[in-house]
């Protein structure tokens, strides 16, 4: 599912307990949802690709996806998810930290959480906004799970789908910390994570993985 609000809506009507989700910042602050750092507006594709960083909010209302929607600022995503689920923000740009904690102090920390590759970066949130919980994306196999996650206290392991075992479930879990395993679609694989012992399973396919692991 891409990251549009009538997505995100229908990921809860399928039974989903939380929403992934990547953000950039415009050039005047503002935090948008979207996976790459540039877009191609659906309606104008003369403009070609536009970088979110050197685009304002304002500009960006105009954009039109492929879908015909919008591309959502967080603020919008978080009022439309509420209390429903947790929304797991993966920040994909840098120096954004400013922006994303003025945004968050405006919705309830308990249903938020944020993770990103650079590792950094949900430090310096958590720094800065002690209550919000802190992931660390991988796509390799850690061999040094203590300075992985014990100096950091992180609360999750995003951990590449294929790269879980039993091991690294134990391993995570001695430090308190939850395992998520990203992007599975494939229902037999993840009944087989379910039963090592992951955490929850991030998919684009929260409905068919839902009845495939029995509601």
């Amino acid at each position: 599912m891409e990251n549009t609000l009538p997505s995100f809506e229908r990921a809860l009507q399928q039974g989903a307990d939380g929403i992934e989700l990547d953000v950039h910042v415009t050039s005047d602050g503002t935090v948008v949802v979207h996976h790459d750092a540039a877009y191609r507006d659906a309606g104008a594709p003369e403009l070609g690709r536009r970088a979110l960083a050197a685009t304002t909010a304002g500009d960006l209302r105009r954009v039109r996806l492929a879908s015909g929607d919008a591309i959502p600022t967080l603020d919008e995503v978080l009022d439309l998810v509420a209390t429903r689920a947790t929304v797991y923000i993966e920040i994909k740009a840098n120096a954004m930290e400013d922006a994303l904690v003025r945004c968050l102090s405006h919705h309830a920390a308990s249903h938020v959480a944020v993770h990103s590759f650079d590792h950094r970066i949900p430090v310096a949130i958590r720094a800065r906004r002690r209550q919000t919980a802190i992931g660390f994306l991988s796509a390799s196999y850690p061999l040094n799970f203590n300075a992985l996650l014990l100096d950091a206290h992180v609360d999750a392991l995003w951990q590449e789908t294929h790269l879980i075992d039993d091991a690294l479930i134990a391993a995570a879990h001695s430090f308190g910390t939850r395992v998520i395993a990203w992007t599975e679609n494939d229902a037999a694989h993840a009944r087989a994570l379910v039963a090592m012992g992951v955490d929850a399973l991030c998919t684009d396919t929260p409905g068919v993985l839902r009845a495939s692991l029995g509601g």
